[in-house]
């Protein structure tokens, strides 16, 4: 199950209201305000800006697929991937060095 599908692009706009795209760029580290994973592997997205833009949401943040890397996601290819996708939003954001830790350990 893609437990994303709960999530809206209203309720998205809300969790990034006071994070919108390069309002972290300065930052060393950034807070992260969700993240998204897939069960039992190693891929994981630390999303720490985000913005609507049309009928998608665009974030940016710290992304461990094969290799870590920064870059842009859109919420629609979330959306649409065929793995059990989960996530956590923190309400009272992480910083993103605390949340590699987790991954890394």
């Amino acid at each position: 199950m893609n437990w994303l599908k709960i999530l809206t692009v209203e309720k998205l706009n809300k969790m990034f209201k006071k994070y919108p795209l390069y309002s972290q760029e300065d930052k060393k580290d950034p807070l992260v305000i969700l993240e998204i994973f897939i069960p039992n592997t190693n891929i994981y997205w630390l999303l720490t800006e985000g913005n609507q833009e049309d009928d998608d949401f665009i974030f940016f943040g710290y992304c461990k697929i094969q290799c870590g890397e920064y870059g842009y996601f859109n919420f629609n290819t979330f959306y649409n991937l065929k793995y059990t996708i989960k996530f956590i939003y923190h309400k009272k954001p992480i910083k993103l060095s605390e949340l590699k830790k987790k991954y890394y350990s």
